[in-house]
């Protein structure tokens, strides 16, 4: 009984009563929903890892701005749900004219064929009106991230990233790790999704999938790391770097953290500064600049709260150095109380990178800059609206 009524719940909040699916629909409560779609695959192949292989084909793009002083990368996280609010997020991104748009990774639930046409392509399924992923004037990418992997990456692979990749690119993006470099800055993304689902089924239980053993713990492919010193090179090529990945290093939260990808990029990052911006978690957090055992320099961004609820939590800041996170709320239809969606506007001109935070109803909630230093270093401020709560404790 407990399940019909479960599945009851389940089967209300996907009703096409509107012209998008409710957003409770992807509620931590409705698990089951998330476990059917994913045993579907479970035992199916992992999609190989793709890499840069053809001549001139680099997956370093050099990019500047298209008809002005400054260029407009938008970045959003765990945005694929086909919601009204990701769509919302998704106009005010292609409002805002960027010349690249960046998804961190996750579509939901697993990154099917199906999902990835209706809430990225803009295809109608399921009675729904499709959610379509903006395209900047430039060019599109997308991260992988677990969700993507719980359908083997096969349809972020062959589907989804052959819409994608730099303007006019038939063949569209080629890998799930790119470069993008201006005169002043690296834009770097890296494919922590591709090992991060673990043993089947066990992988996918709290607890259980936070043993290594057990759970996936994000490692790089050895394929990305060749690149990173055949082709980037970013220790022998140092500049302001700005690191995209879809899984945290550590959280504030009450969610697990992923250490691995960090220790295996201390080799070409050791002694540098870095602004590191991810998803996976569903929230906004503003991290203190922080250094690992390995000499790794960082100032964390969590924006993974493009198109998920945001399910609230008090921070413990004997986890994670949290120095902003956004409080305010609003309630679902069926009472639940939960965070607001939004997205970064990152701009670069000249030296300067400059971060805005928007939510859904573009609102700017903190906008901060970063210009480089001596030795790999970085100067950093910002301009707090006071809308974000300061953490303490």
């Amino acid at each position: 009984m407990v399940l019909v009524n479960h599945f009851k719940r389940v089967a209300d909040a996907l009703a096409p009563t509107t012209n998008y699916p409710k957003l409770k629909a992807f509620l931590s409560s409705n698990i089951f929903s998330w476990v059917w779609s994913y045993l579907r695959y479970v035992f199916g192949s992992k999609y190989p890892f793709q890499t840069y292989n053809e001549p001139g084909k680099t997956g370093v793009y050099r990019v500047s701005p298209a008809g002005g002083s400054e260029l407009r990368i938008a970045v959003a996280g765990d945005w694929g749900t086909g919601t009204d609010e990701a769509h919302l997020i998704a106009v005010s991104m292609q409002q805002w004219k960027p010349d690249f748009t960046i998804h961190l990774g996750d579509v939901y639930f697993v990154g099917d064929k199906e999902e990835i046409e209706e809430n990225c392509l803009g295809l109608k399924g399921n009675g729904y009106t499709g959610v379509l992923w903006p395209i900047g004037t430039q060019g599109s990418f997308a991260l992988n991230g677990n969700h993507e992997m719980y359908a083997n990456g096969r349809p972020y692979f062959q589907v989804f990233l052959k819409k994608l990749g730099m303007k006019g690119d038939a063949e569209g993006q080629r890998a799930s790790f790119f470069c993008l470099e201006t005169e002043a800055w690296r834009i770097l993304a890296i494919d922590t999704g591709y090992n991060s689902v673990g043993i089947p089924i066990l992988g996918m239980i709290p607890g259980l999938r936070e043993i290594p053993a057990i759970g996936g713990d994000c490692r790089l492919e050895d394929k990305l790391l060749q690149w990173l010193r055949d082709t980037v090179r970013p220790a022998e090529n140092v500049k302001p770097t700005v690191l995209l990945s879809h899984h945290q290093y550590f959280s504030a939260f009450p969610e697990q953290n992923y250490p691995k990808p960090a220790r295996q990029l201390a080799e070409f990052f050791a002694g540098q500064e870095l602004v590191w911006l991810w998803g996976h978690e569903h929230r906004l957090g503003i991290y203190e600049k922080f250094t690992t055992e390995e000499n790794v320099s960082f100032y964390a961004r969590c924006t993974g709260h493009g198109g998920m609820p945001v399910e609230m939590a008090a921070p413990d800041r004997s986890k994670a150095p949290l120095a902003l996170y956004d409080t305010r709320t609003h309630a679902l239809d069926d009472g639940t109380e939960v965070g607001q969606n939004g997205y970064v506007e990152m701009t670069i001109r000249g030296a300067e990178l400059r971060l805005e935070y928007r939510d859904i109803d573009h609102v700017s909630l903190l906008v901060e800059t970063f210009r480089p230093g001596a030795a790999g270093k970085l100067a950093h401020e910002w301009q707090d609206p006071g809308i974000l709560k300061k953490a303490t404790g």
